[in-house]
């Protein structure tokens, strides 16, 4: 039987229930997270942890599930694709009912075997190289988007702007699992689809994810005379090489993977033009999108001020993926009183059966490899802010 429901929909289903008296000693409906609070995805955990709060109040505040509170029971996997697993296993022996995370494709090859095992249900609201949730079913799922999809609309849109483009160079954070993938296995295909060819693909320019001179990386580049830069480095550096590449002023048209839609990318872009893409569009109209937005800003500033504020596709993922499970465990009946194997078990079969759910200005659809298939929203930089194309 397939799922049709709404985040707005749950909230008002949930409200039916009434407000749930406020006492500390109430048994609570504990949902694990798995996520990058401290290591080089610290930012994107920060963020994460916001948006799923957001959704957790929201659900308690309209009554709860089943006349419990949720409570998050949180480990941090350090960015760490060892901790990760770390995590999984801790959450296990806690008994959650299901699992959110780790964001970070790395963490997800280690941690998504490791709840597969233990019959936990893991959804990532990041993770997106294409097949991992496939390798580990059925237990795993992703609320998300698949690279293979956001590449190729990102690469369509930068050809349309850029026909004579032919030649293509890469810089890589060799380090790292989810940029080697994207540009080992996701890119290839998705470039020769669209006429290009690579210049270095056996020999990429490497960034190192400590590195705090990248004027090398950026000449190297330039001395390769390349239409195109395919740029596959971590959150961090990033923006370093974009300054950089601004300063020596490497003019080409550039693209990446998902996660560098956010404000402060676009301002270390600048004058650069950076294509990227994700399944969530932070300025839509649609009401829910808009609420979550303004909620997720005025937290973003409270709890860590200085960073990005605009909600980036990880935090909306997040955000859908509680509301998600809030009604996964409602239509299942679990109390706190439910043997924790019984709880899985019947979340997993919810999110087996997902269909024409409507999350932030998306339809949440899972299939049968456990991920959701999402519209792309191609963006562009332009004079230091992004640009839906």
């Amino acid at each position: 039987m397939h799922i049709r429901r709404s985040i707005l929909g749950a909230a008002v289903a949930a409200a039916v229930i009434g407000v749930l008296p406020a006492h500390a000693q109430q048994p609570t409906i504990k949902i694990g997270i798995n996520v990058e609070r401290t290591g080089g995805a610290a930012s994107y955990g920060a963020h994460m942890m916001i948006a799923a709060q957001i959704a957790l109040d929201e659900v308690n505040k309209a009554g709860g599930v089943n006349g419990a509170r949720l409570e998050f029971i949180t480990e941090d996997n350090r960015s760490s694709p060892e901790q990760a697993v770390i995590a999984t296993r801790n959450l296990d022996r806690a008994g959650v009912a299901a699992m959110l995370g780790p964001i970070q494709t790395s963490q997800c090859r280690t941690a998504f075997p490791a709840a597969n095992r233990a019959g936990l249900v893991s959804v990532s609201p990041g993770s997106a190289a294409p097949g991992l949730t496939a390798q580990n079913r059925p237990w795993t799922f992703r609320i998300a988007a698949i690279d293979t999809m956001i590449v190729d609309e990102v690469v369509a849109n930068l050809r349309k702007a850029y026909p004579n483009a032919k030649t293509v160079a890469i810089a890589v954070d060799t380090r790292d699992a989810y940029n080697q993938f994207l540009v080992k296995t996701v890119a290839p295909g998705v470039v020769e689809k669209h006429g290009m060819t690579f210049l270095n693909q056996d020999q990429p320019v490497e960034i190192s994810p400590d590195a705090t001179d990248f004027s090398v990386f950026v000449t190297k580049l330039k001395a390769m005379n390349p239409d195109v830069l395919l740029l596959g480095a971590g959150f961090e550096p990033a923006h370093g090489f974009l300054r950089e590449a601004n300063r020596q002023k490497l003019n080409i048209p550039m693209f990446a993977g998902q996660g560098y839609i956010t404000a402060s990318m676009a301002t270390a872009a600048g004058d650069l033009n950076l294509f990227a893409g994700q399944p969530f569009d932070p300025d839509s109209s649609e009401p829910n999108v808009q609420k979550f937005v303004a909620e997720f800003k005025a937290r973003v500033d409270k709890e860590i001020p200085g960073q990005y504020a605009s909600p980036t596709y990880i935090d909306a993922s997040a955000y859908e993926s509680i509301h998600v499970l809030a009604d996964a465990l409602r239509a299942g009946k679990i109390t706190p009183a439910t043997d924790p194997k019984q709880a899985r078990e019947s979340v997993r079969t919810y999110l087996a059966a997902l269909k024409g759910y409507k999350g932030l200005g998306n339809t949440l659809n899972m299939n049968a490899e456990g991920d959701t298939l999402k519209t792309t929203m191609v963006y562009r930089t332009r004079a230091g802010k992004w640009a839906r194309q």
